[in-house]
C-alpha cells in the first residue's frame, strides 16, 4: 500500500478554522458543488467517542477516540446510485459512505475501501479557501484508496461527481472533521485490549453469520451490528435487509486490514 500523504502536503489550513460540509449536514446528497461554512474549532460533546453501529447509521456520523491510529471507511454496495431514480435503482444504505461524516483525532490515517461491484471509485479532498485538496485516483472493486494522514486540525469535504449517468447531479459526498480529541476509544468486546484501527463493512443480514466469523477469523472484533431494510427493498441473492458491521482492530498495521478485507469481499454476494 502507498505510503500515507500528511495532509499537512496537501492543504494550508489554519489550525483554528474548520470548513464544515453545509449540504451534507442539511441532508442535502444532489448538487452540484459542495458547500462550505467555516467555525471555531474545538472539542463539543456530541464529538465524543462513538462507533456504536445502529447510531452512526442514523446519525451518518462517527466519532473517534483519541488511540484510534487508523479508520477505514466502507464505499458499500450500490453506493453509486441516487434516489432520484426508480425504486429499484435506489441505493441499499441511506449514505454513500459509512460512515459518511467521521470525527478524527489528529493524526488519524484515513482510506477508504471500496465495496461498489464493477465500479471504481476516486475521492477528492477539499476544505481550504482556494478548495485544494487531496486526490486519491481511481481504485477498483475490492481495493482501497490512497491513505491520507490527518495531522492538523480542521474540517474537510471528500466527495466523487460524475458516478451516476441517471441522475448527473447526484454527488457521493461525505466529511472529516479532524480535532485534538481527549477520549480514548474502548472496547468492551476486545479482550483487555483498546483498538487502534475502526472500520465498517455491509454484508446481506441473511448472510450475517458467516460474515461476521470470516472477519473474526481474520483478527477483526466485532464491535456492533445494525441491521436495516434497505432502500431498494432487496435484490436477488441479498434479501430486503443489510447489516451495518462496525469493526475493530488492535496491533493490526493498515496493509494487513486491507489485505484481509481484500480476501473476504468477492465472496458477498452482491452484483
Amino acid at each position: 500500500m502507498t505510503k500515507p500523504v500528511s495532509i499537512e502536503t496537501c492543504h494550508s489550513y489554519s489550525v483554528k478554522t474548520i470548513i464544515i460540509a453545509i449540504s451534507v449536514m442539511l441532508g442535502i446528497t444532489s448538487m452540484a458543488h459542495p458547500l462550505f461554512a467555516t467555525i471555531g474549532s474545538q472539542v463539543q460533546e456530541g464529538e465524543r467517542p462513538d462507533v456504536n453501529a445502529s447510531t452512526v447509521y442514523e446519525t451518518r456520523s462517527m466519532q473517534l477516540g483519541d488511540n484510534i491510529k487508523n479508520l477505514v471507511i466502507f464505499i458499500p454496495n450500490e453506493a453509486h446510485e441516487s434516489t432520484n431514480q426508480p425504486k429499484n435503482q435506489y441505493p441499499l444504505a441511506n449514505q454513500p459512505y459509512l460512515p459518511q461524516n467521521a470525527g478524527v483525532n489528529v493524526g488519524t490515517t484515513v482510506t477508504w475501501f471500496n465495496g461498489d461491484v464493477d465500479h471504481d471509485h476516486t475521492i477528492t479532498l477539499s476544505g481550504g479557501p482556494t478548495n485544494a485538496g487531496f486526490e486519491s485516483g481511481d481504485f477498483a472493486y475490492n481495493t482501497a484508496s490512497r491513505p491520507i494522514t490527518f495531522n492538523d486540525t480542521g474540517a474537510f469535504n471528500y466527495f466523487e461527481t460524475d458516478v451516476n449517468s441517471d441522475d448527473p447531479s447526484f454527488v457521493m459526498n461525505g466529511t472529516i472533521n479532524a480535532i485534538d480529541q481527549v477520549n480514548p476509544l474502548s472496547n468492551a468486546n476486545a479482550t483487555g485490549a483498546n483498538p487502534d484501527t475502526v472500520g465498517t463493512y455491509m454484508v446481506p443480514a441473511k448472510d450475517l453469520d458467516q460474515y461476521v466469523s470470516n472477519l473474526t477469523s481474520k483478527g477483526f472484533t466485532i464491535d456492533s451490528i445494525h441491521t436495516f431494510k434497505d432502500l431498494r427493498g432487496g435484490q436477488k441473492g441479498t434479501g430486503p435487509e443489510q447489516a451495518y458491521v462496525v469493526w475493530t482492530t488492535s496491533g493490526m498495521n493498515l496493509d494487513q486490514v486491507i489485505s484481509a478485507l481484500k480476501e473476504i469481499t468477492p465472496s458477498l454476494p452482491y452484483s
